[in-house]
């Protein structure tokens, strides 16, 4: 079937009615961002030559690449480039015209180019605050999960000038309908790009730049992207936060250890023990407490610490991604497989490989990854042949492995193979003695990289941090110390730098912040209490916390189980066991 032309597309207003153009073109290349204005109708020439009306400064391109044509629509035609065009991910076909609307992505070489419409003027500033923004991002997050979609987080620092104060109008005007702008500090803006994948994230992003630069505004943007670079609020956030500033992006290797704790003691002494021998190790524990940071430390501790130590995200890969990652492919295993290439298990060879959020992966590859794990092979996509390795494999969720082996979501079998020794990191909550000693680290990181000494702590500050039940452990605790060094601009640490509205919604003394809610079903094991207190006394504490939290987020469930740091399918379960009527929106 031909390809459509100009005419068969639908009609587009080419000018506003003062006559100057509506629409523009991004173009943006692996080292610089230019907008060229479109006029009402013609023809531009795309590609590296001097006489190019758009030219690209990308050496895959063609001298000269492709046409674009500007009408009652938009189209464009490879004029035989040597690496092609792609619209929508498909190449264009040689001398054909191909239609683009408004906002999709055109490929040429490395370069991305979008057509935008342009706006009437600068609209009126919706810059939310850090509060709205947390809790749009606990909801998206939940969707996105939902529907297994995916959406970025930006945190965007604006350097100090005179037109500064205008930025927050300007982001808001470059940004589409439904995305959340808001401010995390002063010159510090955070947005939730919504159902946006990272071509269309890199193009706003990269335009807003560009807005505020013809402002005289200089601007860096940091991107996080569910679920790859994390799938929850905070570690989203804390990836934002350290790419932004240009630092390691390793979320774990960055939250620093400090182990002042008992229970925390002893379990990192049964991890040096552990580290000694060759055995899988299971680590389990809510979001953000830690479990890649005492992996990292088993590896470090262990004979394989000269190797590589490989982390792997199963939640950030739909299952045959999953599986080319893991397992690597053959030449020719698929479309676009034009060479080999060894997977990461193959790649860790001699080192050990950690398996993150391996909860989430699909039936279809736990079997798979069950057999590597016995018989220490791997057989690439779309090969005969097997491949030895020799690796550790350590592995960690946030979820409840009892309850989804039950709902037959995870196998057994390969639980057991995992968790040669299982470990569990308690929640901060319980670790109340470490939190004045994180905030401290995570004040002098930001500090330094700041060029900055780092500011004291308020005895007030100190104690409102130990009330808090800190829902999203270690990662919600270092983005908090973060945002209140901003806030208090190099003064003490007070509390009013750090308060949030999820602080707000579960103030100390609450029974969601006195009672501790582990992710197991309710027994007198599950939550150990003060000394005489009995288990139904435990059972009627958890449910009012609940109640409260429900009635805090207004009815929302998701909003709820992230308040009192608990999946939201063991939140529902318990709504269930303590019969309790689900909110109906």
């Amino acid at each position: 079937m031909a390809a459509p032309t100009v005419a068969e597309a639908p009609a587009a207003e080419a000018q506003r009615e003062d006559g100057s153009p509506r629409f523009h073109l991004v173009v943006m290349g692996p080292d610089y961002t230019a907008t060229h204005q479109l006029p009402s109708s013609g023809t531009l020439t795309v590609g590296r030559a001097e006489d190019a009306q758009v030219r690209i400064a990308d050496r895959l391109a063609s001298r000269y690449h492709a046409r674009l044509y500007v009408g009652a629509a938009f189209a464009i035609e490879d004029l035989g480039s040597a690496n092609g065009t792609l619209v929508r991910d498909q190449p264009v076909e040689p001398q054909q015209r191909v239609t683009v609307a408004p906002g999709e992505t055109i490929n040429v070489g490395s370069t991305i180019l979008v057509i935008q419409r342009r706006e009437p003027g600068v609209k009126a500033s919706r810059v939310r605050p850090h509060g709205h923004f947390e809790a749009r991002l606990i909801e998206e997050c939940a969707r996105a999960e939902s529907v297994r979609g995916t959406f970025a987080v930006v945190r965007l620092h604006v350097d100090e000038g005179p037109a500064a104060a205008r930025a927050g109008d300007l982001i808001a005007a470059t940004l589409r309908a439904g995305d959340v702008l808001a401010a995390y500090g002063p010159n510090e803006y955070e947005v939730i790009l919504v159902d946006s994948g990272r071509d269309a994230s890199d193009v706003l992003v990269a335009q807003i730049v560009h807005v505020l630069a013809r402002e005289e505004i200089k601007a860096r943007a940091g991107l996080a992207f569910f679920p790859k670079d994390g799938a929850s609020p905070q570690a989203l956030v804390t990836f934002a936060c350290a790419k932004v500033r240009g630092g390691a992006v390793d979320v774990a290797a960055s939250d620093g250890v400090v182990v002042d704790n008992p229970g925390m003691r002893a379990l990192y002494a049964t991890a040096e023990r552990a580290a000694a021998g060759n055995i899988n190790v299971l680590i389990l524990g809510e979001t953000g407490a830690g479990k890649e940071i005492l992996a990292q430390a088993i590896h470090r501790w262990s004979k394989r610490a000269g190797g590589p130590f490989v982390a792997f995200n199963c939640a950030a890969f739909s299952e045959s991604l999953l599986d080319s990652e893991l397992f690597g492919y053959d030449k020719g295993a698929f479309t676009g497989a034009t060479q080999a290439r060894p997977g990461l298990l193959e790649s860790a060879s001699g080192g050990t490989v950690f398996l993150d959020e391996i909860g989430e992966m699909q039936l279809a590859s736990q079997v798979r990854l069950l057999r590597v794990l016995e018989t220490r092979t791997v057989r690439r996509v779309g090969a005969n042949v097997d491949r030895s390795i020799d690796v550790r494999f350590l592995a960690a969720t946030n979820r409840d492995l009892d309850e989804e082996i039950a709902a037959r979501r995870f196998r057994q079998d390969l639980f057991f193979r995992l968790s040669g020794m299982t470990l569990t990191i308690p929640p901060l909550r319980e670790r109340q003695d470490e939190i004045p000693q994180l905030a401290l680290l995570f004040l002098e990181r930001v500090a330094g990289e700041a060029g900055q000494a780092p500011p004291a702590i308020s005895a007030a500050a100190a104690q409102y941090l130990r009330a808090y039940a800190w829902p999203g452990n270690i990662r919600e605790l270092k983005n908090v110390m973060e945002r209140a060094f901003l806030l208090c601009g190099g003064a003490e640490v007070t509390p009013e730098h750090i308060e949030t509205e999820r602080m707000h919604k579960l103030p100390a003394g609450t029974a969601a912040s006195a009672v501790k809610l582990a992710p197991e079903a309710p027994s007198e094991a599950a939550t150990p209490g003060a000394p005489g207190e009995t288990a139904e006394t435990r059972r009627e504490l958890e449910r009012q916390a609940i109640l409260d939290a429900l009635e805090r987020c207004a009815g929302s469930q998701t909003r709820a189980a992230e308040l009192l740091g608990m999946p939201r399918r063991t939140f529902c379960t318990r709504l269930k066991d303590y019969n309790i009527p689900r909110p109906r929106s």
